[in-house]
């Protein structure tokens, strides 16, 4: 992943060392590179695919893993993971989610057409190791 790919806002949680419990990322049908991401992700933390998430879904997911919204990482594609995004100790978006997801993340990565979302996983395997 180039620098360029990725834009981090002033105030990340994520260069606080805070290591996420589990990652949600909301997205359905990953493309050959995802899913391989995604594979070393899944070895690594518990993690969650939510296409159309409900609301309070992020926090089922945290209790059934017995962790907090703050142990949580989001990873939104669309402008249907805004809410995850809002309740996420972690929050990650791709450029294109809409702009109250970008304004909402703590780091935003290039559209998924451009790669952004094997980019966002990969940068998720960095924080939990």
């Amino acid at each position: 992943m180039s620098a360029c790919s990725i834009c981090m806002r002033q105030k990340s949680r994520c260069a606080d060392g805070v290591r996420p419990k589990i990652v949600v990322v909301e997205a359905e049908n990953l493309s050959p590179d995802e899913r391989t991401a995604f594979t070393l992700l899944s070895s690594r933390v518990a993690t969650t695919l939510l296409p159309d998430p409900a609301r309070g879904e992020l926090a089922a997911q945290c209790q059934m893993h017995s962790c907090t919204l703050d142990q949580a990482a989001v990873i939104a594609t669309s402008q249907r993971g805004l809410p995850l995004l809002l309740e996420a100790g972690i929050a990650l978006a791709l450029r294109g989610a809409g702009y109250e997801n970008e304004a909402a993340a703590d780091v935003v990565f290039q559209p998924r057409s451009s790669g952004g979302l094997a980019a966002a996983i990969e940068y998720a395997c960095r924080l939990v190791t």
